[in-house]
């Protein structure tokens, strides 16, 4: 039997993280369903999560608390990372489909997902992950 994989979106690691979040609940529980199978993110997913919890307009978490959050998440997790020529034809396919500016971003989760066969794709961003993947839109849900 093939391994089930979760991909994680950095926005379910942040709510996770965090207990007065508005999704706290539904992305912990979420991540603490993994018992069965394994948990994946990107590598710039960490980057992702690490802005948005220590930005001065946003979590203002110490960088050191983040960066343990990060830490813990990258030994729970198979990280998964694109080699530069994956990138360059992520970027090559999304301009070929018209798409621009900070969607890209979502287009490489998206590559990293498809990477690794994700069985499920956890995201509070399903619309723009399914714009950018179509062939993925069944595994793409909210917590």
């Amino acid at each position: 039997m093939a391994e089930k994989i979760a991909f994680f979106d950095s926005n379910i690691l942040i709510a996770a993280s965090l207990s007065n979040h508005i999704h706290h609940t539904a992305s912990f529980k979420c991540l603490a369903s993994l018992r069965n199978g394994v948990g994946a993110c990107a590598s710039h997913s960490f980057a992702e999560a690490y802005n948005t919890l220590t930005r001065p307009n946003g979590y203002q978490l110490y960088p050191a608390h983040a960066a343990q959050i990060i830490e813990e998440a990258g030994q729970a997790f198979k990280v998964v990372t694109l080699t530069p020529k994956e990138t360059i034809h992520t970027i090559t396919q999304s301009a070929a489909l018209g798409l621009a500016g900070p969607i890209i971003y979502d287009a490489l989760l998206m590559a990293c997902a498809r990477k690794v066969d994700a069985t499920w794709i956890y995201t509070f961003n399903v619309k723009h992950f399914i714009r950018v993947a179509p062939d993925l839109a069944k595994r793409i849900v909210e917590p």
